[in-house]
């Protein structure tokens, strides 16, 4: 009997072994231990905070000899997919080996909970073995005070001077109320910002309404930056800051800025007159922008001439245009010859454009009527023609006049004879 029980026991003891060898001989790797931010996951549970990067330690012993081994680390069923892997490598039978990778964990978007349980996946195959998995627990906790810009839309491209609209939506995602939350959006190169105040945020959209007083956690609205009409065209960053007292986070989106074609327009450029007369060009403004502009005209002064605008500060709105009057007289003291003056115009205290006119200065006859063209030479020879025909009339009425006493007879002496008296 006692023989009987040895020989159980052997056969017993003979099949343990057959079923360890063959457990071993399904798995060619054994994991013995993984770490996480220096934590043994295999014994204990690592907390880990929200969108850290942390170190991941794998060490496994081969059981025997593979090629084309890989290891892959990786985390399931969040936004983004989060994973590492190591290149193909060669292991040997009864070697310890270690794999570290880098990981960001999941952010506070991921988690629904202040604190939630996630699966760390390691996982080692190779060249014609079965794959080796394991999963490991990390205990995730959600930022006391987390304050997300969820989406910037704004155009791409934008004119000098015109207007850009900043669609801005900022989140909660903290566990904590966030009071007083404002965002402030700048374009850091132009010196150009608005500061727009969004409210109170609420932790989530599920919390207790009468306790949080209907705050809700994401909050929408709009921005409108000005850009200055001198902008040198360029690519700029547009920076978005969302803040209050205890959190600050910042978004960045790039904008491509180009002039817009000149707006002031002259309709002539040249015109002649004489000493001590004056003329007139007509100058059109041209406000193609989206908003409401206001121009200032200056002439720059020149030697013997008179120059005046009509109106020299102006107001033209979005898309349209108004034409102002450049008057230049030529005083005593103008030098005959052509003379070059330049009118300034000037919006938001910068110069649009340098418009110049040339003016040709010409000595008057001894008449005083001078043979000069454009309006007042015009005016001249008006004159000059109505005195001819008035001279020429005079001169033919006289003519005729002094014929008539001419060619007239004198009237016959009445003869009287003698009178008889008897």
């Amino acid at each position: 009997m006692k023989n009987k029980a040895i020989l159980v026991s052997l056969i017993a003891l003979v099949a343990l072994v057959f079923v360890l060898n063959t457990v071993l001989a399904v798995n060619f790797v054994t994991i013995n231990e993984v770490k996480v931010n220096g934590i043994d996951v295999t014994s204990t549970t690592a907390a880990g905070e929200v969108s850290d990067t942390v170190p991941v330690e794998v060490y496994f012993t081969a059981n025997t000899d593979a090629s084309d081994v890989r290891v892959k680390v990786y985390l399931e069923g969040f936004k983004d997919d989060v994973y590492q892997a190591t290149p193909r490598f060669h292991v040997v039978s009864g070697s310890e080996y270690v794999k570290r990778f880098t990981l960001k964990l999941p952010s506070t978007m991921d988690l629904d909970e202040l604190t939630q349980g996630i699966s760390l996946y390691v996982k080692v195959s190779a060249q014609d073995e079965d794959s080796v998995e394991a999963d490991y627990n990390v205990e995730m906790q959600r930022d006391q005070y987390s304050l997300e810009i969820l989406s910037v839309d704004m155009p791409d491209k934008a004119v000098a001077g015109n207007t850009v609209p900043l669609d801005i939506v900022v989140e909660n995602n903290g566990n904590d109320r966030l009071d007083n939350v404002y965002v402030k959006a700048s374009i850091p190169e132009l010196g150009v910002s608005k500061l727009l105040y969004f409210g109170d945020l609420g932790p989530s959209e599920e919390s207790d309404s009468n306790y949080y007083d209907e705050v809700t956690n994401t909050v929408n609205k709009k921005v409108y930056l000005t850009l200055p009409r001198t902008v040198t065209p360029g690519t700029y960053n547009v920076q978005i800051e969302a803040y209050n007292y205890d959190i600050s986070t910042i978004a960045k989106k790039k904008l491509v800025v180009s002039t817009v074609e000149s707006g002031v327009i002259p309709t002539s450029n040249a015109k002649t007159i004489a000493i001590g007369e004056e003329t007139t060009f007509d100058l059109v403004v041209v406000n193609p922008s989206d908003r409401m502009v206001v121009y200032s005209l200056t002439p720059d002064t020149a030697k013997g001439l008179m120059v005046t605008v009509s109106d020299p500060v102006i107001t033209v709105g979005a898309d349209s245009s108004k034409t102002v009057k450049v008057n230049v007289k030529a005083t005593n003291s103008a030098d005959e010859g052509t003379h070059v003056i330049t009118v300034n115009v000037n919006s938001d205290s910068a110069l649009v454009k340098q418009v110049p006119f040339t003016i040709n200065v010409e000595k008057k006859t001894a008449s005083g009527i001078g043979s000069v063209t454009g309006t007042t030479g015009q005016t001249s020879g008006n004159v000059v023609l109505i005195l001819t025909v008035v001279l020429v009339i005079i001169f033919v009425v006289l003519l005729i006049v002094l014929i008539v006493l001419l060619t007239k007879r004198p009237s016959q002496t009445e003869e009287f004879g003698e009178t008889s008296y008897y």
